[in-house]
């Protein structure tokens, strides 16, 4: 019996050692398999709860960030507007000097400089704040998720500091000089009586912008010359790593494509209400002739005629003289989130701030920096 079995094994040893090989593998082959299965199943958590995590700090970021942006953009409008106060132009024209020609020269010099401040500024404000902070979140992120613990509270408000520049130290008298320079070469032989439709607005700002974009100190490709300091005011290796950091990023072909983006945009945001100004002034002048000569039409004559006012609207000239009130107007006030509707300062500073391009730039620093 035993020797039969013996036989049985002789003659059958190689099937029963593949036999053994194949079980003995499979089973070896499903327990790597489990524990790829575990291993990729962990990283997959793992990376979802990192992404989870980057995601919320991302937005909170931003949050912060949109907060800044009103908070200091409020600041830089009401800077602006004492750099280019025209109160004391207005008093004397309202006294009708003699000189009142020369008053009204200046009034355009100062209503157009203050009007392509507004745009420039507030989008490069905008832009910086979107680099600083999304830079500083990113760096935070690292700090607290590899336990570094080097960026303290001292340090944030340094580096964030460092655009005080911009709005305190001479970068934004800098623009304005700048800008106002290009104003006068383009405005200074254009009469008060010339007159101005539409096209002619917007081919005028898109002139100014050629003008100051030729400029070796074009503030869309030379940001960093009006934003930040030439250097950190007071030495520390890692607030100089953040600072080169930012100075690469502002000058990133990103920054300087959405800049330009915005300042395009920024016009035409100024065009149209320009546009909205023009069709008020118009419609007051129908409205008061409908009062002093045709009461006896009724009020549906009088919204056919707005109604048609609207329509011709890109056809009406007005006079450069009547031109300057509506554009200092607009450009009178600072941000104003409860004014209704918006001024042109709150539009500006509104639609920088949620323009998607912006926000992508933000986002893409957010991530690379998060991840270094």
């Amino acid at each position: 019996m035993l020797g039969g079995l013996r036989d049985f094994v002789v003659r059958h040893r190689r099937k029963f050692i593949v036999t053994g090989v194949l079980v003995g593998g499979s089973y070896i082959a499903i327990k790597y398999a489990q524990r790829k299965l575990i291993e990729f199943q962990t990283r997959q958590a793992r990376d979802f709860l990192e992404k989870s995590r980057r995601m919320q700090h991302f937005e909170t970021t931003e949050s912060t960030c949109n907060k800044v942006i009103l908070g200091m953009g409020t600041e830089l409008y009401a800077a602006i507007l004492r750099e280019c106060n025209a109160d004391a132009l207005l008093e004397q024209l309202r006294q009708n000097p003699s000189n009142k020609v020369e008053l009204w020269e200046e009034m355009k010099i100062v209503a157009f400089t203050r009007l392509t401040t507004f745009v420039y500024a507030s989008t490069m404000l905008v832009i910086a704040l979107r680099a600083q902070i999304n830079l500083l979140g990113g760096y935070l992120y690292q700090d607290v998720t590899l336990e570094k613990k080097e960026i303290s509270e001292d340090l944030k408000q340094r580096y964030l500091s460092l655009i005080g520049n911009f709005i305190h130290e001479g970068g934004l008298s800098d623009l304005i000089q700048l800008i106002r320079s290009k104003v006068i070469a383009m405005m200074k032989t254009v009469p008060l009586t010339k007159p101005f439709n539409l096209a002619d607005i917007e081919q005028l700002f898109w002139s100014l912008q050629i003008s100051i974009s030729s400029e070796k100190d074009d503030p869309i490709k030379n940001m960093v010359r009006f934003l930040l300091p030439m250097e950190v005011p007071e030495y520390n290796r890692l607030l100089d790593i953040m600072f080169s950091d930012t100075l690469d990023v502002l000058d990133n072909v990103e920054a300087i494509t959405v800049c330009a983006n915005n300042v395009s945009r920024g016009f035409s945001l100024a065009v149209d209400a320009i546009a909205e100004g023009i069709f008020q002034s118009q419609h007051e002048t129908n409205a008061e002739i409908n009062k002093k000569g045709m009461n006896k039409s009724g009020d549906g004559d009088a919204s056919a005629a707005a109604v048609n006012s609207m329509l011709k609207l890109n056809k009406v000239e007005i006079p450069l003289a009547k031109l300057i009130p509506i554009i200092s107007g607009l450009t009178s006030k600072g941000f104003d989130e409860k004014s209704r509707p918006q001024n042109l300062a709150t539009s500006l500073l509104t639609f920088y701030m949620i323009e998607e391009k912006t926000k992508v730039f933000g986002a893409n620093i957010y991530e690379v920096f998060s991840s270094k």
